[in-house]
């Protein structure tokens, strides 16, 4: 699974540094004190995580859950979405068009762009659900945690592939506060910082925190024909940001405590784009034995001439567009391959990023006794994002972002795709005890209502002064409202004088939800209707779990949840008296059965944790997208609709292993291995059966390894080293590579990240910090763009470069 030179490598470094280190002060080696709850090191301490709404040791909870503390996220650099991907096993962070664009995938779950579902994993802050306009920003978290599995009894929104669960820090008692300024290559700014004011002491308490971005592109774009709006697309991946958080502790007695949590960003910069990766030769048919579309191979290149009966069709097409290739798709992608390097794209299209998200969140409890508690959780978000990336990797007008055939400066935006959402949910609980500590119980409701607006204004194929491009403007509003009871129980059998350790969970969940779209003005389907989308159904959950001794626990779990159908406001309502309802899909549902044991404590007389879990999972009407050209008429170009492919089956093995091996030295290893494959794999969209298959972004093999050395230089410096490297097998970006688009396999890689950071040298308090990610400048994909079913090509993302960066922090 991980490259064995790189591996060795990694491996060699920190053991070298380890030896330098050792010579120089290894007999002042003494244990490192960790933080609290989920700061300290996963094999230094109990973690306490929250993956039940209540705080449990995380080798006691009886299901598969990572947590990483402010220590942790701060040691492993994660500053945006797509870092916890090498440090949470099984969580791959899918790109489709660009890295402003990411989705969770968790145990081959997850949601596709341009689909109108809801997501498969949901992201929490503060356990409110959240919404983004773009890639939100980690800074001054108490946590990070990523809980497996589907998802209903506990968590306010039902999924069918887990959560993910970030906590702010909140203000305490201390008047203190940390400051962080870096610099890194492609001229990276980083400043970050918290300041804690205890207003009245343990009564009113106060926070504030800021992060400040900035980046240039990693990307060079060669291409230097004329671009729409004149935009400067020559450098690609461009970071600017800028987000302000406050939250207001407030306890007005020893049994009320409130916290409020306001948090602004501000996003600018551009899109990193992507590289024209296949495309389909006309004549040639795919692995089922249908014909392969093939528009890109057919119009782009001196074969245009043939193909329409025009001779010096391309020549004329050509001169009017001085950026085109001469060389046609089939020249485009040899000289991409053969001629550019891995971070170098060759394409026309307008680049840009502008996203404005809020936050709020307020959260309440009340300890009515001993025994009971009461807590809501309230909580509001927007965002709005406007982006233009390209789409298809090459220098001519595939598709588009803009709408080339509306004049700007009208009603409606005719250039980048706009979305704007808002979220306002509510969670009321009952927390409790009974029995003398024999039953833990939480009853709950939950509502939320999510607004949405979008304008995607597109073109296609433009091959003026020939083949004049076709456009289309999908313009729509959506109200998805919910509502939701749910009730989750443990009973611990020793206290009723069965088997001491034992414990029985058992759960249910009852969910309503709602979903209406419009097609407003100026849109395609402006004036066309389409009925409310209603859907009902409950989820479960039982388990058993067994705390063998105090260091061994053992358990069992079988889960259902569903997310809703719903209505895909790209796709046309209708495409003719026959072909109705071609908007709509159906509730996707999961159920899994999963085992696991779990060891934490002194094996061999060293501090250790094992983490074990095996599942098997049953997903029935999986929403996936699917872009085919549209069938009544293909000038049109491609639609996007969501199908439900009948049913797929995931089974996987997951593993977390630490060992601290010395006060001075630990050593770790995570990994997945997800077998998912559709086993019932027929579709059919307007009626045409269409194989899908295999499961997209789910590689068969994920996982990392580390190695960390804290040695003290003097008696009140540190040094600490930490190395990563994260390694996954190759993986599909379409879920239909058996029909209509294959040759969209990306291979596998390895990367490799270190970490190195003093700390007291400069003074109590000051610390620096020298980092580099993807230390050998690995070439990788992270995802990609199948419309191989409409355009005839594929596009896909690469990964980042090598970045590296160093920092100085203070704390006071």
């Amino acid at each position: 699974m991980i490259r064995v030179s790189r591996l060795l490598a990694t491996c060699a470094a920190v053991a070298v540094s380890a030896s330098i280190f050792s010579t120089s002060g290894l007999a002042q080696a003494a244990a490192q004190a960790g933080a609290e709850g989920v700061d300290d090191a996963p094999v230094s301490g109990d973690i306490v995580v929250t993956a039940r709404r209540r705080a449990e040791d995380i080798a006691r909870v009886p299901t598969t859950v990572a947590a990483l503390g402010a220590d942790a996220i701060a040691e492993r650099s994660i500053a945006t979405q797509s870092d916890l991907q090498a440090a949470v096993p099984g969580l791959i962070v899918r790109e489709t068009q660009s890295n402003n664009q990411l989705n969770y995938s968790i145990r081959g779950q997850t949601v596709d762009a341009f689909s109108g579902s809801s997501t498969a994993v949901v992201p929490y802050v503060n356990e409110v659900p959240f919404v983004a306009g773009g890639v939100a920003s980690f800074f001054d978290l108490q946590s990070i945690q990523v809980v497996k599995g589907p998802q209903g009894t506990l968590f306010g929104r039902n999924a069918t592939g887990g959560a993910v669960l970030s906590m702010t820090a909140k203000p305490t008692n201390d008047h203190s506060g940390n400051l962080r300024l870096g610099y890194g290559n492609y001229n990276a700014i980083n400043a970050e910082g918290a300041f804690n004011i205890p207003w009245i002491e343990d009564k009113v308490l106060f926070r504030a925190a800021f992060k400040i971005a900035r980046r240039d592109g990693y990307i060079e774009n060669v291409y230097r024909g004329p671009v729409f709006n004149d935009n400067n697309n020559r450098e690609l991946g461009k970071v600017d940001s800028t987000a302000l958080r406050g939250t207001l502790l407030l306890r007005p007695s020893e049994t009320i405590e409130n916290t409020l949590m306001v948090q602004y960003e501000a996003t600018r910069g551009n899109n990193s784009g992507t590289r024209l990766f296949s495309f389909n030769t006309c004549g040639t048919k795919g692995p089922d034995g249908s014909p392969l579309v093939c528009n890109a191979h057919f119009l782009f290149g001196p074969q245009l001439d043939a193909n329409i009966g025009f001779p010096g069709a391309w020549a004329a097409v050509l001169a009017a567009n001085p950026g085109y290739d001469p060389a046609g798709i089939q020249g485009v992608l040899a000289r991409q391959n053969n001629q550019l390097g891995f971070w170098q794209v060759n394409d026309a299209m307008p680049s840009f990023h502008r996203g404005e998200d809020w936050a709020v969140t307020n959260t309440t409890t009340v300890d009515v006794s001993d025994t009971l508690k009461v807590k809501n959780i309230f909580g509001y978000s927007s965002a709005r994002a406007i982006d233009s990336t390209g789409q298809s990797g090459t220098p001519y007008l595939l598709i588009s972002n803009f709408d080339i055939n509306r004049p700007a400066g009208g009603a409606l935006r005719n250039f980048g795709n706009e979305v704007s959402n808002s979220s306002v949910s509510d969670e009321l609980q009952l927390q409790g005890t009974a029995f003398d500590d024999g039953l833990d119980y939480i009853l709950g409701g939950y509502f939320q209502e999510i607004r949405n607006r979008t304008i995607f204004p597109q073109s296609y194929f433009s091959l003026s002064p020939v083949i004049p491009p076709a456009s289309t403007t999908s313009h729509f509003t959506t109200v998805d409202r919910t509502y939701a009871a749910f009730a989750h129980a443990t009973v611990d059998l020793g206290k009723f004088g069965l088997l001491d350790g034992l414990k029985f969970s058992f759960g249910g969940r009852y969910a309503w939800e709602k979903i209406s779209l419009n097609h407003e003005r100026g849109g395609t389907y402006f004036g066309l209707t389409t009925p409310d989308a209603k859907f009902d159904r409950a989820s479960w959950n039982v388990g058993l779990e067994y705390q063998a001794n105090s260091d061994v626990m053992l358990y069992v779990v079988a889960r259902e949840s569903w997310r809703a159908g719903g209505i895909n406001g790209v796709a046309p309502p209708a495409l003719s008296a026959t072909l109705t309802n071609t908007d709509k899909f159906l509730p996707e549902v999961a159920q899994d059965f999963e085992a696991g044991v779990k060891y934490s404590g002194m094996l061999g007389g060293l501090r250790s944790h094992v983490y074990l879990s095996a599942y098997t999972m049953r997903v029935k009407n999986v929403q996936r997208a699917l872009f085919p050209a549209n069938p009544v008429n293909p000038a049109l170009g491609s639609i996007a609709v969501t199908v439900n492919v009948p049913e797929a089956r995931i089974k996987g093995l997951e593993a977390d292993i630490g060992v601290k091996l010395a006060d001075w030295l630990e050593l770790g290893v995570n990994g997945a291995h997800t077998d998912a494959e559709f086993t019932k794999n027929v579709a059919r969209p307007f009626g045409v059966p269409t194989l899908f298959g295999p499961v997209a972004d789910v590689p068969r093999w994920s996982g990392s390894a580390y190695a960390t050395v804290t040695v003290p230089i003097t008696e009140t410096a540190d040094v600490k080293l930490r190395g990563d490297v994260y390694s996954q097998s190759n993986f599909y970006f379409s879920n239909t590579a058996l029909s209509l688009t294959p040759h969209t396999k990306l291979p596998g890689y390895t990367i490799a990240n270190f970490r190195l950071d003093i700390d007291g040298l400069l003074g109590e308090g000051f610390g620096l910090g020298f980092w580099i990610r993807n230390a050998f400048n690995e070439k990788y994909y992270v995802g990609g763009l199948a419309q191989g079913g409409s355009l005839g090509s594929n596009s896909a993302n690469v990964g980042r470069p090598r970045m590296y960066g160093a920092e100085i922090r203070a704390k006071f």
